[in-house]
């Protein structure tokens, strides 16, 4: 379980990077996020090619087995990606990123509803906190709009069922040791979302910017290899509530940046906002420390 839990962590902090980098670039370049988006994942089909080859396994043959699953992973991220797209043209960004932690109330009550799952009581807690803690962060940065909300809640819903899916996919590579079949889950999620931004590409005007979303997409991909490693360690479930730890870590990382001097970091709130936004990441700790222990009598 604590493999699971570290490579939770680590996912969460590439993403913390990633959004810094995709933050510098659209703050210099005057881009828009879904410029970034389309060129971001282009580059990651682009990787991902580079890299499936050094990833061979005969496994790979049987593409019955992970065929379907796979198909989904991207399919419901894809889902997930434009509904959050929609979700911020509507509304700031601030409001709707820590919405997005509600992704694991959807996923305990699909597993609950769908598969039959049990949780503990304590577990059930665990979501719920770490739920209150996302509206929380977000009340935080002001009251969001209605139509804004629709779409959280649909990028909640695609996030889940691609996550879910990520679940088989792995199951599907269970041959594999676990940074393998980590790698060549994400490499093939990522070119199909390659393919799929081959359709939007011609609408970019910043075609030359492509090179440019590099490191957005280096680390992002970093990121799904650390998140697939967990969700086929300890579920998607804890795994969510383990990612969730991301607004804590990004907090920090943006203190530090602020520090630092980094040009495009974020402006650091007014005092009573950060208490707020800290005390509630701090609470999703808790949350994590509350699941695993209703984990532990489960076994």
């Amino acid at each position: 379980m604590l493999t699971g839990v570290l490579f939770g962590f680590a996912a969460a902090l590439m993403q913390s990077v990633s959004y810094v980098y995709s933050a510098q670039f659209i703050c210099q370049h005057k881009a828009t996020p879904l410029t970034l988006l389309v060129l971001m994942h282009l580059v990651l089909g682009g990787i991902s090619l580079l890299i499936l080859p050094f990833l061979w396994h005969p496994e790979l043959l049987n593409v019955g087995n992970y065929a379907t699953p796979l198909l989904f992973t991207a399919l419901f991220y894809g889902v997930g990606q434009i509904s959050l797209f929609q979700a911020i043209r509507a509304s700031e960004a601030s409001r709707v990123s820590p919405l997005l932690g509600l992704k694991v109330l959807v996923l305990a009550l699909i597993g609950l509803l769908w598969f039959g799952d049990s949780y503990e009581l304590i577990q059930w807690l665990a979501v719920a906190l770490c739920a209150v803690c996302a509206v929380w962060l977000s009340a935080s940065g002001g009251r969001i709009h209605g139509r804004a909300l629709f779409w959280v809640v649909m990028a909640c819903v695609g996030y889940s069922l691609s996550d879910l899916s990520v679940l088989y996919t792995m199951r599907s590579f269970e041959q594999l040791p676990l940074i393998h079949a980590a790698a060549v889950g994400v490499c093939l999620c990522y070119l199909i979302c390659a393919v799929a931004s081959l359709l939007l590409y011609p609408r970019i005007k910043e075609k030359h910017l492509l090179l440019q979303s590099t490191p957005s997409a280096l680390t992002w991909l970093l990121a799904m290899m650390c998140l697939f490693a967990c969700f086929a360690e300890i579920g998607v479930v804890f795994g969510g509530i383990v990612q969730s730890s991301r607004g804590l870590l990004s907090i920090f990382l943006g203190v530090f940046l602020t520090w630092v001097g980094f040009r495009y970091a974020e402006k650091m709130p007014a005092k009573r906002v950060f208490v707020q936004r800290f005390s509630a990441s701090a609470l999703m700790l808790l949350a994590i420390a509350m699941f695993s222990l209703g984990a532990n009598d489960l076994i």
